[in-house]
């Protein structure tokens, strides 16, 4: 359980990638590289539909149903307080490579990128399929470590060309924001330049 802990090195994740190709397991591919090359969570994985690929912007992916966050609380009219929940949305770029594996992959017929064999298409998995997914095709390390991984890579990438950009990373992780990082807005241009040549 120890090795499953770790974050993957970028030989590692290759080579895993390479393993998955050579034995025709598309589903787990796809689902890997969702949480390794966009930082997706489990859930946003799960509830990714066909129709948000390209929804907004070309080779953009819309995330309707991602992390629940609290927003506040609201009186209700017997006085008593309710916590307010809503679900967060966001989009996120998809690099050129990942983008036509995903067009080849997806199934126009089923409601969700990741293709179900049985049971009712126009549910979405539940979370704990992306762990069995790892688990069967013995991915060495867990599905939060996919996002750990992706945070990585974001970080190297911008180290290594010295434009470190906190407010970018938060904003691919969909993690919130400090007030002065939330002032304007990041471009979408910006964000697909960057994923682009960090996993090109």
């Amino acid at each position: 359980m120890e090795k499953r802990s770790l974050i993957p090195s970028q030989e590692q994740y290759k080579q895993t990638l390479t393993r998955l190709i050579e034995g025709g397991q598309l589903t787990c591919l796809v689902a890997v590289r969702m949480g390794c090359e966009m930082g997706m969570t489990r859930i946003e994985i799960i509830n990714s539909r066909v129709s948000d690929l390209d929804r907004y912007h070309k080779r953009g992916l819309w995330i309707e149903r991602a992390k629940k966050v609290r927003r506040g609380i609201k009186t209700m009219e017997d006085g008593t307080k309710k916590v307010v929940f809503e679900m967060r949305k966001r989009e996120l770029p998809v690099n050129p490579n990942l983008y036509q594996i995903l067009k080849s992959y997806i199934n126009k017929d089923q409601m969700f990128i990741l293709k179900r064999e049985k049971g009712n298409f126009n549910n979405p998995f539940i979370p704990r399929y992306i762990n069995h997914l790892y688990e069967a095709n013995e991915i060495p390390w867990s599905t939060h470590k996919s996002r750990h991984f992706f945070k990585n890579m974001v970080i190297d990438w911008m180290r290594n060309n010295r434009q470190m950009d906190q407010g970018l990373i938060k904003d691919l992780l969909g993690h919130k924001k400090s007030q002065t990082e939330s002032y304007g807005s990041i471009s979408w241009d910006y964000k697909c330049d960057v994923i682009d040549k960090v996993f090109e």
